[in-house]
């Protein structure tokens, strides 16, 4: 039977996340972002890109655009800003920064919570709700959570997977995320399930495969949830 405080207890803290979404619409902490990285101004990309006698005009549309609520009707081309805004700031990558297509100033965006950091011990440290940071990701995995790595191997990788509130059979025999049902514990770890009903969580090597040590030893699960991907976080991960 599942425990139901501590499922009740993550449903409320991660599950419907608060994800950042824009339906095809100009994603302007896209712009903030860049302009902040390359110490940019608009009026800057303004002046860049636009003959002088166009430039206040500009300047209004560019405005109404960026700033403009959901639904509202056009005024300028999103597709042509976004093209334009690309071709500015490519001139200044640096330090094998990824060239920007149109689709960086447009489209969906989602960012998953960070619920808690992964410790040596494979248990993973839940964080405050006023800890949780969010990181971007692509648009598969809106439904998903992540948890950071604190190891000195994987320091800062962040591995995300979907919540649940049962035992999630796809799970088993992979790398996931479990809570242990009596200790309230959640490891990261193999999933190995037992003839007995019951699972250990293993410590097992990504390179050779081979158990390295167990985690937690015959235990009973409140739920589990298979590692969907793994990534170090970028902002231009969208």
């Amino acid at each position: 039977m599942i425990n139901n405080m501590t499922t009740n207890n993550l449903n409320m803290m991660y599950n419907n996340c608060d994800m950042s979404i824009a339906d095809n619409v100009f994603r302007k902490d896209g712009l903030e972002f860049l302009k902040k990285k390359y110490n940019k101004t608009t009026d800057d990309f303004i002046k860049a890109t636009y003959p002088k006698k166009d430039q206040a005009n500009m300047r209004v549309k560019i405005s109404r655009l960026i700033n403009k609520p959901k639904n509202a009707p056009g005024y300028f081309g999103v597709l042509e800003l976004a093209e334009q805004l690309a071709n500015y700031f490519n001139q200044f990558l640096e330090n094998g920064d990824p060239y920007l297509g149109t689709n960086f100033f447009i489209g969906q965006s989602f960012r998953i919570k960070i619920i808690g950091d992964i410790y040596g011990n494979g248990q993973i440290g839940l964080a405050n709700k006023s800890q949780i940071k969010t990181t971007p990701v692509s648009i598969r995995y809106a439904k998903c959570v992540g948890v950071s790595s604190k190891l000195s191997s994987s320091n800062g990788l962040i591995r995300i997977f979907k919540p649940r509130n049962k035992i999630y059979t796809g799970a088993d025999n992979r790398f996931g995320v479990v809570q242990c049902k009596k200790s309230k514990i959640v490891y990261f770890g193999f999933i190995e399930p037992k003839s007995n009903g019951k699972y250990d969580i293993l410590d097992k090597s990504y390179s050779t495969g081979k158990t390295i040590g167990k985690l937690a030893e015959d235990i009973n699960l409140a739920w589990s949830s298979r590692i969907e991907a793994a990534f170090y976080p970028t902002y231009y991960d969208y």
